[in-house]
C-alpha cells in the first residue's frame, strides 16, 4: 500500500473592509483544487484597526496552494 497523500496550505489574501489593508489566512485542505477552500466562510481579523467578520474564500484578492510537508 501507498503512503497516504500529502495535503495542501492554501494561502488566500484578503483586504480589510474597513481600512483596506491585507488579511492573510491560510487552510490546509487534501485538496489541492481552489473551489473548495473558495467557498469556505473563513473568519477573519484585521491586524491593523482590529475589524473582524466573515467572508467566502472568493472574496481574496488572491489564492496560492501549495504543497505541505508536515
Amino acid at each position: 500500500m501507498g503512503q497516504p497523500a500529502k495535503p495542501f496550505v492554501h494561502i488566500l489574501l484578503f483586504a480589510c473592509r474597513q481600512c483596506d489593508e491585507p488579511i492573510p489566512s491560510a487552510v490546509k485542505s487534501d485538496e489541492s483544487n481552489v473551489d473548495e477552500v473558495d467557498a469556505r466562510t473563513l473568519s477573519l481579523r484585521c491586524g491593523s484597526c482590529g475589524w473582524a467578520g466573515r467572508l467566502m474564500g472568493t472574496e481574496a484578492k488572491r489564492h496560492w496552494v501549495g504543497q505541505w510537508d508536515s
